[in-house]
């Protein structure tokens, strides 16, 4: 889906995971999901940031603290926490 060429095969499986959900919530293209994309211009407001965050939690079997919830503002925001969250 993406050929973004910084990104291992784990985070290229994440990024497609992050792309479906935020694709699935904020009913973006999802051609403009890429790393350096910032959520608010994908249509993800805080509501829908709460919903896509939830259902990466969800799917990775992982808990995002809400304290870096403010912190997210980019896909590779979301991508950096998940790598770096203990599954």
């Amino acid at each position: 889906m993406f050929n973004g060429h910084y990104l291992n095969n784990n985070n290229k499986m994440v990024l497609d995971k992050v792309a479906e959900v935020i694709v699935d919530t904020a009913h973006c293209k999802i051609e403009d999901v890429t790393p350096e994309a910032k959520l608010v211009a994908l249509g993800v407001d805080s509501l829908k940031a709460i919903t896509v965050l939830f259902e990466l939690e969800e799917a990775f079997d992982i808990e995002i603290p809400n304290e870096i919830i403010p912190s997210i503002v980019t896909v590779s925001d979301i991508i950096e926490k998940i790598s770096k969250t203990p599954h």
